[in-house]
């Protein structure tokens, strides 16, 4: 799907705001649980208990390229929608939308680095939370959990226990029980525990290891594709074990691209187009630029232009307000505005930027990428198991 830009000659992909999105799992499985104020857009049957699977990094695309690795799971995804993850295509986005209904445009994480306009720090919103004074005012829509729970319905997270203490948990997770298992088999464990209780129940099960093996080996690496058989093995168990009355779906927050270091680009000490610029948020494939303060409304469009001229070819340059009108972002708030960066440089083919300037070449080494709005990046799967199939 693509929205045409008015001010520019170009077509940029854009978010189809009619297909089902990442952002509609949470609210559709919380109507099936019976909870009448949550719209189901993605008609799942009415059940007692639900668990949904996010699986960091699996995009459709990767699911169907490595599916002789995950026999069950693409067997199932033939007969399952693809839906699409939100923008920018990164995990601390769309994890929040998926636990608060909502696209980034509105929640407020808007990126992977972004400016915080209190401190005019560069903030990162997976590992960086920590730094703000009052953490739960960074998002402004809540977790849906908290709706569930005064339903009578238990919310539980099962994921790997280095993440239930974050920050970044605290906040998208709000209200909803921690369980922590090294392992994906004790999660799944953990999982089936937890239905076994009396009452009704949502569990959010988070598997984090292919997106760390994609970023470290690539996609295309035996290491993921014997991760993916792993994960295959798990959920078919699962699947097989859930009560009767229990439906499971099984997404993710992104796909990923393996970026060859030969198809890094560097910018950076370039002055015409680094003269106005003063921060650099976003990450590698969708880099978010911030003027510096006091630019003139000439200076602006000379960098701009720069930036436009020079990097075309590789990306769409795109200003803020681009941005907002293509719809990139769903509904943007005055606040989650404040936080986009003033350029952004969105990848248009299999490469990515990184800043020249920065001699540690922090990230550099990582094989798999996302963040862009590339079809692999975007498409994610909506398996429905158990009693949602």
């Amino acid at each position: 799907n693509y929205g045409r830009l008015t001010s520019m000659s170009i077509m940029l992909p854009s978010l189809n705001s009619a297909s089902l999105s990442l952002a509609d799992v949470l609210p559709s499985c919380l109507s099936s649980l019976g909870i009448p104020e949550f719209s189901n857009k993605l008609d799942l049957p009415q059940v007692n208990s639900a668990v949904i699977v996010l699986v960091d990094g699996l995009g459709s695309h990767n699911l169907n390229a490595a599916g002789a690795h995950a026999r069950f799971l693409s067997q199932h995804s033939k007969a399952s929608p693809v839906l699409n993850t939100v923008f920018p295509s990164t995990t601390a986005a769309a994890l929040a939308s998926l636990t608060t209904g909502v696209t980034p445009g509105q929640h407020g994480m808007t990126g992977y680095k972004v400016r915080d306009p209190e401190s005019g720090e560069i903030l990162n919103l997976l590992t960086g939370l920590g730094a703000l004074a009052n953490l739960s005012d960074w998002i402004s829509h809540k977790p849906l959990y908290g709706v569930a729970v005064t339903q009578g319905v238990s919310a539980t997270v099962v994921a790997h226990p280095r993440f239930a203490s974050t920050p970044l948990t605290q906040l998208i997770h709000a209200n909803a029980s921690q369980l922590g298992a090294k392992t994906l088999d004790d999660r799944v464990q953990a999982v089936l525990s937890t239905l076994a209780q009396p009452g009704k129940h949502l569990v959010v099960l988070y598997v984090s290891e292919l997106d760390e093996l994609a970023h470290n080996n690539g996609v295309s690496s035996p290491e993921w594709a014997s991760a993916l058989e792993s994960l295959d093995g798990a959920l078919k168990h699962l699947s097989e074990q859930l009560p009767q009355d229990a439906g499971m779906f099984v997404t993710a927050d992104h796909g990923v691209l393996d970026i060859p270091s030969s198809s890094h680009f560097l910018y950076g000490n370039d002055p015409e187009h680094m003269e106005f610029i003063s921060q650099v948020g976003g990450e590698p494939r969708c880099l978010q630029l911030y003027f510096t303060e006091g630019a003139s409304a000439e200076q602006r469009a000379q960098a701009l232009e720069a930036w436009r001229r020079d990097w075309s070819e590789l990306a769409w340059v795109l200003s803020k307000s681009e941005v907002i009108e293509a719809g990139l972002y769903g509904t943007v708030t005055p606040a989650s505005e404040e936080r986009l960066g003033d350029v952004f440089v969105l990848a248009k083919k299999d490469v990515a930027f990184y800043d020249e300037r920065d001699q540690t070449l922090k990230g550099r080494s990582m094989v798999g990428q996302h963040g862009g709005v590339s079809p692999i990046e975007m498409s994610i799967p909506g398996i429905r198991l158990g009693a949602y199939a």
